[in-house]
């Protein structure tokens, strides 16, 4: 009863709280937690290089469609609306918050643009009676939220055209309607425990590697209170980047006085090696990293080694298993966005991969242009046959469309 041991937080799920004090929905016992993905993204080194890694290859070099030529006044059009910065924010948010939203601009009835919006100022408004989420709650910091400051907008689709609406991408996950939870949730824990490795050891730094103590005050036992008020005071001085690194003690008898136990950690360095190294592997494994080398990240087991041809099997993996869903994702809600103003565009993310890594054999023209990103008049041919083919699609590109 009168040992007091200081453990870390636990890592718990997010609650989805609906309350009837509120017309949205909370997200979080503390209804923050994007703001707790945003730090796990901030101060775990491998979490945010991954991310970060994943997004750039979602955005790759940028949107473009295959029809471009054909549809130049669509293409042209979709241009204007669409800018490159927002796309680069949406396909980070979707990856780091599990959602991404923009916000649908209007003018005379028609999209005018669409920009990012920031997913953790918002918070989805309760079901409708067909399960349907009609608007999304704004609030610039809901850490410092008092009811009424919140800014109703309307979910695209439920406003009338003339004033902003939200359009939130949103994958679907059994049971969780409003806030699905992120693809790499159960590699979370250790991105935290890398943060507390981290401060562990520039605090271990700081304080000269001064091993862990304990400290016990051998002129008898204080009334409760008492000892609360010391172990605060303890804790305040010695704990922390800035802790004393001296104690003071004032004894009445020689007998009585405070001694300081060391509680050693054998192998110390091994034992934050092996964390360090879990922390790691559980990351990359969370994420579906097929290869660290493919996000600029060389692991301890250097990922596969310098072995072209492993490489180029790992990147065509994930590129279709990972990245095209995500790119997907947001081509889905540009069209259904662009329909609005009836454009109709056969849209697609130029990939950042090396060319030779795209197998493009016994593929047409255009779905050439899709793997690879380079325009099919630009696309080189071996044979006479491909050739033929080219010089066709180029002429057809040339031609127009026939109206009704």
């Amino acid at each position: 009863m009168n040992t007091h041991i200081l453990s870390l937080s636990t890592y718990t799920s997010p609650k989805i709280i609906e309350s009837n004090k509120s017309d949205f929905i909370e997200y979080g016992s503390d209804n923050n937690y994007f703001q707790f993905l945003i730090d796990r993204y901030l101060y775990s080194t491998t979490n945010n290089a991954i991310i970060s890694g994943i997004s750039n290859m979602i955005y790759g070099k940028g949107l473009d469609a295959l029809d471009s030529s054909k549809k130049p006044d669509a293409y042209a059009q979709m241009k204007s609306i669409i800018k490159p910065n927002c796309l680069k924010k949406v396909a980070l948010e979707r990856k780091l918050l599990g959602l991404a939203s923009m916000q649908v601009i209007y003018q005379n009835g028609k999209v005018k643009s669409v920009e990012h919006f920031p997913m953790n100022t918002l918070r989805a408004e309760k079901c409708n009676d067909k399960g349907e989420i009609e608007a999304w709650y704004y609030h610039p910091n809901w850490e410092k939220y008092k009811k009424g400051e919140e800014k109703r907008i309307p979910a695209f689709g439920y406003g009338n055209k003339k004033e902003v609406e939200i359009y939130v991408i949103k994958p679907y996950i059994s049971g969780f309607h409003y806030y699905p939870p992120i693809d790499y949730s159960g590699a979370l824990p250790y991105a935290k425990l890398e943060e507390e490795i981290s401060d562990y050891l520039i605090n271990d730094v700081q304080n000269g590697f001064s091993g862990t103590k304990v400290i016990n005050f051998n002129n008898n036992i204080p009334p409760e209170e008492k000892r609360e008020e010391i172990v605060n005071d303890v804790k305040r001085k010695l704990t922390g980047a800035k802790g004393d690194k001296v104690i003071v003690s004032f004894n009445a008898k020689p007998e009585n006085k405070t001694t300081v136990d060391d509680i050693p950690l054998n192998d110390a360095p091994e034992h934050y090696q092996y964390l360090s190294e879990e922390c790691f592997n559980k990351l990359i494994v969370g994420h579906r990293v097929t290869s660290p080398m493919l996000l600029g990240i060389r692991g301890a087991s250097n990922g596969l080694g310098n072995n072209a041809d492993e490489i180029k099997t790992a990147t065509l993996l994930y590129d279709n298993l990972v990245i095209k869903p995500y790119q997907l994702e947001i081509i889905e809600a540009l069209d259904e966005i662009l329909a609005v103003n009836d454009i109709k565009l056969k849209l697609y993310f130029k990939t950042i991969q090396p060319l030779e890594f795209t197998e493009v054999e016994g593929m047409n023209a255009e779905q050439r242009e899709e793997e690879t990103g380079v325009k099919m008049s630009k696309v080189c041919c071996s044979t006479n046959e491909d050739l033929d083919t080219e010089v066709a699609d180029a002429l057809i590109n040339l031609g127009e469309e026939p109206n009704e």
